[in-house]
């Protein structure tokens, strides 16, 4: 069993990986894969500390602080005092950002339409199963 879920596991991971690199994206999207993540974690969660978003992210303090700069240079999120410490910094969402990281979605929904399409209803159920059952699958804390 144990087997099992070591290949279920490693089949989950390198197929979304492959999934989300092989979904065909519009020319207008411009957003990097960590971009997109960290917008989609802000619309997700509100406001967070860049030390948060790091240890959500799973990589260092500096990378999310380089990711977040870049971001707020685009209008994309911006910073505010943490109202629990004044020295550090909350990050949010903008307007702009939520924007994008729409826009972004409905592309790749876009690009995958034709492809999903094409399976049966029986593939489709499956996939919108296999959805539900990642969601879950999400919330359970190790």
């Amino acid at each position: 069993m144990t087997e099992d879920l070591h290949a279920l596991g490693e089949d989950l991971i390198t197929t979304s990986a492959r999934i989300v690199r092989w979904t065909p994206k519009a020319a207008t999207i411009t957003l990097s894969l960590a971009a997109a993540r960290i917008l989609a974690r802000l619309n997700d969660n509100g406001p967070t500390r860049i030390s948060e978003l790091a240890l959500a992210e799973r990589c260092s303090q500096p990378t999310i602080t380089n990711h977040v700069k870049r971001l707020e240079s685009a209008g994309l999120v911006e910073r505010s005092a943490d109202p629990r410490d004044a020295r550090a910094w909350m990050i949010a969402l903008t307007d702009r950002g939520v924007q994008e990281l729409d826009a972004l979605r409905s592309a790749l929904g876009d690009g995958l339409e034709p492809y999903l399409a094409k399976l049966s209803k029986r593939d489709l159920k499956a996939l919108r199963e296999g959805i539900d059952a990642i969601r879950r699958l999400m919330t359970i804390e190790a």
